[in-house]
């Protein structure tokens, strides 16, 4: 096949997702007479799918299996079975209702990570059928970004996760339980407080990672981005591209310009479309701080930077934010998590609630559609002992906000009535000014209520849109 040919086939324009990091982004705040300084990770997603596909936000509790593990015990995905590890870690997780996997989330120690659809010239790889014709049933993009957060205890750790279940039981299979022959290659972007990572992935089993160090951001969006600055990448992949006349193997090997213009010299390899409005955000976001920071402003903080993500992953004129609602793609899920390094300033990091990960999610299939950002900690108080003893996925009650807000927006499309009220609006405007409240440095130490945690907001959410105008 014609190098032309086969891009057109294999590499359909990207329709959704968008991942973004801030790696230390520096904080300047003065409550009261103490100056609070330091940095932290900002991270943004917008899980794009099919807008009929209902998604929840997933508490998982940490496993121990060490004093009953046997060789044989093993972890069902969405597809395929894999070892089970003897340990897993307390996550929260947002996914498609139907599958094992996930799109976004994050763990206890502080790794946070999402996944996105990329196709390159291996995407055949991907294409093998078994005896009935259907497509190859192997691990999601989404199982193994699962894998990870729950096994992962920092970014590199994850990513190391993630090669190994690639190397050793492969991506694929149909990624939508409605269109069985939808299926697709993998990136992942990782972070911690300190760093972090994006993996991409070709055909069913390599891959080539980068890192993203302190005072750097980056996102992904659909398109293999990593060039010739790899960190590492898997063991044949530059044979593969040399025996395919992708590769010259005399210059550097750069990773998208083989596997998505098939070496081509004069291919432009620039970002295009949502990922150039993405890195434009984070520009912007890094001009604006950096002005603050000469001015020496006060008021640089997480929550500036959490609300600034709210506007980046808000942004539907780009695409960012996306809206098919009748049929076709939507945002149908949202995270923001900030991650704080260690607190450099004067005010002591057990007296102020700054200085743990907040993680904020929408639980809902659209981030304009009005629902608010409502935090999560790892010291959420669960809802019920039972949940606390029994091996549950606690769903926060997202899955009944996800279709009352899925309903509007069908009303909505079909000119049945309006999303929400003025009245509504400025209620859940309210709602989640209250909500970053929790990003406020304070003198006394958190200490989270069941009035504070995520369940609750969501309740809330409920009762204001269900009944209450």
């Amino acid at each position: 096949i014609a190098i032309d040919t086969a891009l057109t086939m294999l590499i359909p324009p990207p329709k959704s997702c968008d991942t973004f990091v801030y790696v230390g982004a520096p904080i300047l705040h003065k409550p009261s007479k103490k100056l609070l300084t330091g940095t932290g990770t900002l991270f943004g997603k917008n899980s794009d799918r099919p807008s009929e596909e209902r998604h929840e936000v997933i508490r998982v509790r940490p496993r121990s299996y060490e004093s009953t593990m046997s060789q044989k015990e093993v972890v069902q995905c969405t597809y395929i079975n894999v070892p089970r590890d003897k340990k897993t870690l307390d996550c929260v997780l947002s996914r498609p209702c139907w599958m094992w996997g996930c799109e976004m989330g994050a763990n206890e120690c502080g790794v946070v990570g999402g996944n996105e659809a990329v196709h390159t010239l291996l995407a055949n790889e991907l294409d093998t059928r078994d005896e009935n014709g259907a497509l190859e049933k192997r691990l999601l993009g989404m199982d193994i970004l699962r894998l990870a957060l729950e096994r992962g205890t920092s970014a590199k750790h994850a990513v190391e996760v993630c090669i190994h279940f690639i190397e050793t039981y492969c991506q694929g299979g149909p990624c939508c339980n409605e269109d069985m022959e939808w299926t697709y290659e993998n990136s992942f972007l990782f972070a911690d407080q300190t760093e972090a990572y994006v993996l991409e992935t070709a055909g069913i089993k390599h891959w080539a990672w980068e890192r993203i160090p302190p005072g750097d951001f980056r996102n992904i969006s659909n398109g293999i981005s990593i060039r010739d600055n790899w960190g590492a990448i898997s063991k044949d992949i530059q044979s593969i591209c040399k025996e395919n006349g992708w590769w010259d193997g005399e210059t550097k090997f750069d990773w998208k310009r083989a596997l998505a213009a098939g070496g081509r010299a004069h291919s432009n390899l620039e970002a295009v479309g949502r990922e150039a409005a993405g890195l434009a955000h984070l520009q912007a976001l890094r001009d604006k701080s950096n002005s603050m920071l000469s001015a020496e402003s006060p008021d640089l903080t997480p929550r500036w930077w959490v609300e600034r993500m709210c506007d980046v992953l808000r942004d539907d004129d780009s695409g960012i934010c996306f809206r098919d609602v009748l049929g076709g793609f939507c945002s149908t899920g949202s995270q923001i998590s900030w991650l704080p390094s260690i607190a450099m300033g004067s005010v002591p990091v057990s007296e102020s609630n700054v200085n743990f990960p907040v993680h904020f999610f929408t639980g809902a299939p659209d981030p304009l559609c009005g629902t608010p950002y409502k935090p999560f900690t790892f010291s959420d108080i669960l809802q019920t002992a039972s949940d606390e003893e029994n091996d549950v996925e606690y769903d926060h009650n997202t899955q009944f906000l996800w279709d009352i807000w899925r309903e509007r927006a069908l009303d909505e499309a079909k000119k049945r009535r309006d999303l929400v009220s003025n009245q509504e609006k400025r209620a859940l405007k309210e709602m989640e000014i209250a909500a970053m409240s929790i990003l406020e440095p304070c003198e006394e130490n958190f200490s989270p209520t069941s009035s504070s945690t995520f369940a609750a907001f969501v309740q809330e959410e409920i009762d204001l849109i269900q009944d209450k105008f």
